[in-house]
């Protein structure tokens, strides 16, 4: 473990962290960066790149001096920087820098789960008596830097960076656009094309926070290629804006509720194809049970999953189809399947901190199905005639009567969502947890099953 790392924590949770920031930026989209900066300034004098990687924001950019901050120094050993720029293996939160021209670059994303508890205590110290923000325990790692390069500019300084476009609207960024509206910043955000980065599944933005704007003004733009961009109306391209997301606290404890998709760790071995099950001599009922992990395969007229629908779509084609027991002793068949699987196949963060590294809470089973990613108008949505439990990217809904789930599936499948939410990946739409319960609000008010 190296030095700077240490304190972090566990090194498996340190490694974990350190492989998921290891994603390029492709050079476009560093000139593209670096072409909203001279659309805004004439010159800047000092640059500092927090996760700088091998320095590719170094290269292109016309600048007095720039300092990279990179912790893994593997990243960028070897590498050939112009004589006004340098590397500094060292953890971006290391120094208190205050007086950058402008803060560029493409933080590291890593989910919230597969941060170092060390790294993101001291990371949250460090912008707490900062900028008086606490950042959220559901906050990804871009978050901490794109915190940290507001931070570190002038007061006229600025911050562009390549961001996730969910920040302008998901939860577990409020408190970060709280503060730049009360500092009343200038905010630019370009939508990025998906295909701007392979194989990350999140759609992608050019942020830019202007201090010397002192406007206020939030606009948004989408990518239309070749440089261009395309106004819009709001996050969305809808002037309604974002679905609000409905506070869990005030739904009542009766009352129709979207409960996200369990995350079992790894689903690669907690969820079995039949095959697979099969060849590990594992029985359902007593070591699995029917479990949904993407509906992304089902015929979008299907409104039930009931026993043939499974068969046909589910177990015939080998898709993921079964979850594993955790709620009572393993058979002898199940522990020799998790005993055989090879420690490396569940080195996930969330594996890691269980102290047996596969037995999770059992989900409840929902009376409805729902797909939080889609393409068309809405999301699919189906009875859960099997008792399946949701996985990964399926939602369930509890709490229905089954007299209220057609009226249910009839009115999510009545409506368009796509100016309503936010873009996610690959021409994909993500409807969040807490805007499916908004819906189901509107639909239902605020009846529960029993009434």
């Amino acid at each position: 473990m190296s030095r700077l790392t240490r304190d972090w924590g566990e090194w498996s949770r340190v490694s974990l962290y350190l492989n998921r920031c290891q994603i390029d930026t492709p050079t476009s989209l560093v000139n593209a960066a670096w072409g909203h900066v001279k659309r805004l300034r004439e010159s800047v004098e000092t640059v500092v790149d927090f996760g700088a990687g091998d320095g590719r924001f170094a290269k292109l950019g016309d600048y007095g001096n720039y300092v990279g901050y990179e912790i893994d120094e593997e990243r960028y050993r070897g590498r050939t920087l112009p004589n006004n720029a340098k590397l500094i293996n060292r953890c971006a939160f290391s120094d208190d820098i205050a007086d950058a021209d402008l803060c560029i670059g493409n933080p590291p994303f890593v989910r919230n789960q597969d941060l170092p508890r060390g790294w993101r205590q001291r990371a949250s110290d460090v912008l707490s008596r900062r900028t008086g923000v606490s950042v959220s325990g559901l906050a990804n790692a871009w978050q901490y830097f794109f915190l940290l390069a507001i931070a570190s500019v002038k007061d006229d300084g600025l911050s562009v960076l390549v961001i996730p476009y969910e920040w302008v609207s998901r939860p577990s960024a409020r408190a970060l656009r709280r503060y730049i509206r009360q500092h009343h910043w200038s905010v630019r955000v370009f939508r990025l094309a998906d295909s701007k980065f392979s194989g990350v599944l999140t759609t992608s933005s050019i942020t830019i926070v202007d201090k010397a704007g002192n406007d206020g003004t939030w606009r948004f733009f989408e990518d239309r290629g070749g440089g261009l961009y395309r106004p819009l109306r709001s996050p969305t391209r809808s002037p309604s804006g974002v679905i609000e997301y409905q506070v869990c606290r005030d739904i009542p404890a009766d009352a129709p509720r979207a409960i996200r998709g369990l995350s079992p760790g790894t689903q690669k071995v907690l969820t079995l194809t039949d095959g697979e099950r099969i060849r590990s001599g594992l029985r359902i009922d007593r070591d699995v049970v029917p479990c949904v992990t993407s509906l992304r395969h089902m015929p979008a007229d299907v409104r039930e999953l009931d026993p043939d629908t499974f068969e046909r779509h589910y177990r015939h084609p080998g898709r993921k189809c079964w979850l594993i027991r955790t709620d009572n002793d393993p058979s002898p068949a199940l522990c020799g399947y998790l005993n055989a699987v090879p420690a490396n196949w569940y080195e996930t963060a969330t594996c890691l901190e269980r102290k047996e590294w596969w037995r999770f809470r059992m989900p409840r089973t929902p009376k409805v199905l729902i797909a939080q990613s889609f393409k068309d108008a809405h999301p699919k949505s189906v009875r859960n005639g099997i008792g399946a439990r949701a996985v990964g990217g399926v939602a369930g809904v509890h709490n229905v009567r089954d007299d209220q789930v057609p009226q249910l599936l009839a009115g999510l499948r009545s409506r368009d969502l796509r100016d309503r939410v936010v873009a996610y990946s690959n021409g994909f739409y993500k409807i969040e947890i807490n805007q499916l319960n908004t819906l189901l609000r509107q639909e239902f008010g605020t009846t529960g099953a029993n009434a």
